[in-house]
């Protein structure tokens, strides 16, 4: 639930802080031992017990894995295990597919060339600032093309393969795999991004559920219910390798986010939080296509459950899209075609949502087949296109 400064009251059934508040809002059990920490005081020049207590849990979880790297942000943790790999193997290109944050290491593959910095390999994210010399550093993959791997790979100058292991749709069979072959022939780090993907349908990567091990895997978002915390793990080999470089942040040593990160990994462990926001994810995702099939709308569902998604099968999907997140606050819910679920939803919530989908649902069923002018049913500007993730 979330309380505005106006005093108006909404239920969370969109990004529960962008991806983060897998134990819900205003964790007591989280909170609490976070004030304590507070109230000892929270930073210090020395590193906090809790920073090896929570590298010891996770490494617990990844066998893989020797030593672990933290920072705060997801952005920096993509960039921490891109300069560790870059010093691994002493080169310089990146291949990635998926979204990996906002750095110039990243937005560097849409600079197509350094003449057209307007015909972007990815829709949506702009590379203003990023510096031209850095184009042609980092090649795009699409997902579960097994010939684009061949190409990406016949580069000598690759230093890493940075892939999100499951967007929307679930790695097609001997994929991983393959790109697993193609690093350890090529030496070249194979780095999983599981900031999104972690924690949400397993107790930690969602690549335990494969046999494919990478080099380097990095967490954020659930680790820390809603606190700053990011995780690099990486095998002894390639961590060593950030010795030879700099790497280094004040508030990387920051007690708070270790805290909240040990007592989130307890929690979920204890009321088996994957489980619950896995089923609910499922219950929401039929729910959304009894509604829509209920009124004859067409929509396609996708994602992992426990991250689910829907698309509206029309050209004017954005508007509708817009009209959904409009309706959904005047009903008390912020909403729209993405939801993170959280172990503080519940069956009753989501049957309580689709009620005022269904109303919702019927209208747009009417606005696509009258073709109604956008201007008459939306109350401002239409959303905008979020950016194309390649393995959507």
């Amino acid at each position: 639930m979330i309380r505005t400064i106006d005093g108006k009251t909404y239920t969370d059934l969109g990004i529960m802080g962008i991806g983060t508040n897998i134990l819900g809002y205003n964790n007591e059990k989280i909170n609490c031992r976070v004030i304590e920490a507070i109230n000892k005081s929270n930073m210090s020049s020395l590193n906090c017990p809790e920073e090896v207590f929570l590298a010891e849990r996770l490494l617990e979880l990844h066998s893989w894995a020797d030593k672990v790297k933290f920072a705060r942000t997801g952005g920096e943790a993509n960039a921490i295990a891109v300069r560790i790999a870059r010093a691994a193997t002493g080169r310089d290109r990146v291949a990635i597919c998926g979204y990996h944050g906002w750095h110039d290491w990243y937005l560097a593959a849409n600079l197509k060339n350094d003449n057209n910095l307007e015909d972007h390999l990815m829709p949506g994210l702009e590379p203003a600032g990023v510096p031209k010399v850095l184009s042609g550093t980092v090649s795009t993959v699409t997902f579960n093309d097994f010939e684009e791997l061949d190409r990406v790979f016949t580069d000598p100058s690759l230093a890493a393969f940075k892939i999100e292991v499951q967007r929307n749709i679930p790695p097609a069979k001997g994929y991983l795999e393959k790109i697993r072959r193609l690093c350890n022939e090529n030496g070249v780090v194979l780095i999983f991004d599981e900031c999104t993907s972690g924690f949400r349908e397993t107790f930690g990567g969602i690549h335990l559920k494969t046999d494919v091990a990478p080099d380097m895997a990095v967490f954020g978002k659930a680790l820390g219910n809603g606190f700053a915390i990011t995780a690099v793990l990486g095998k002894e080999d390639v961590m060593d390798c950030a010795a030879s470089t700099f790497i280094s942040s004040t508030f990387w040593s920051e007690r708070i986010g270790f805290v909240a990160g040990l007592t989130t990994l307890n929690e979920m462990e204890k009321v088996q939080s994957w489980e619950i926001v896995t089923d609910l994810g499922k219950y929401l995702l039929k729910s959304w296509d009894q509604v829509a099939t209920s009124v004859g709308l067409s929509i396609t569902t996708g994602s992992l459950p426990a991250i689910a998604t829907f698309r509206f099968n029309s050209s004017r999907h954005l508007a509708y899209k817009t009209y959904l997140t409009q309706e959904l606050l005047k009903y008390g819910f912020l909403g729209g075609c993405l939801v993170f679920l959280s172990t503080a939803h519940n069956s009753e919530i989501i049957d309580k949502y689709c009620q005022m989908l269904y109303t919702i649902f019927q209208s747009i069923k009417v606005f696509e087949e009258e073709q109604t002018p956008e201007v008459k049913f939306l109350e401002g500007p239409i959303c905008r296109t979020p950016f194309k993730r390649l393995n959507d």
